[in-house]
């Protein structure tokens, strides 16, 4: 058993979501029945000798057949999404969304060690679109975009250089449809 890093239950109250910590290199995202307590999905994170992930919790739609999770490997922020059903090592790399790529940024970023923060944070904002926040701590600058799941485009992106340091990232981040706002937390050092 590795230890459990974040655990949810999904809104729809079917599912228990945890994520769990096997080495620096390898995460597992595992979904427990709430009805048999059976494992019901299991993908896991990297596994390879020459990365380095951080991985912290999984965010869902309101509908709670839907996840999210983001995280860093070795520099380089990665957006996964996925629902009920285990995907094959394929499925899962067609899905996921290479962030560095889409920005045009390096791999420069380090997370600070013994922290489990991956300096990337993730929101759904409605049950398509998920908004992305992370620090690129090489040039000391906040992106953040939105991002819908389904039909892959891109929109809402900003970049802003921060008077910060390279120990700052975003914490989390929440939306607000009362308000119909994103609120990021940052960590200040």
């Amino acid at each position: 058993m590795y230890p459990i890093i974040s655990c949810i239950i999904s809104y729809n109250s079917k599912s228990a979501i945890t994520v769990t910590k096997k080495s620096e290199r390898e995460y597992y995202v595992k979904q427990y029945s709430l009805e048999t307590y059976q494992l019901t999905f299991e993908e896991k994170v990297g596994g390879n000798p020459n990365q380095y992930i951080k991985l912290k919790e999984v965010e869902q739609n309101s509908r709670g057949d839907y996840f999210a999770i983001v995280y860093i490997d070795d520099g380089l922020f990665r957006l996964r999404t996925f629902g009920e059903t285990t995907r094959t090592e394929e499925e899962i790399e067609e899905n996921e969304l290479d962030i560095n790529e889409l920005l045009g940024i390096n791999n420069f970023t380090i997370p600070i060690y013994n922290f489990p923060d991956p300096f990337i944070t993730c929101t759904f904002v409605d049950d398509d679109w998920i908004f992305v926040n992370l620090f690129h701590q090489d040039t000391l600058t906040h992106h953040h975009f939105f991002f819908n799941h389904k039909t892959r485009v891109m929109r809402g992106k900003a970049s802003v250089k921060l008077d910060s340091n390279r120990k700052n990232f975003p914490y989390k981040c929440f939306y607000s449809s009362e308000d119909n706002e994103i609120f990021s937390f940052y960590r200040q050092s």
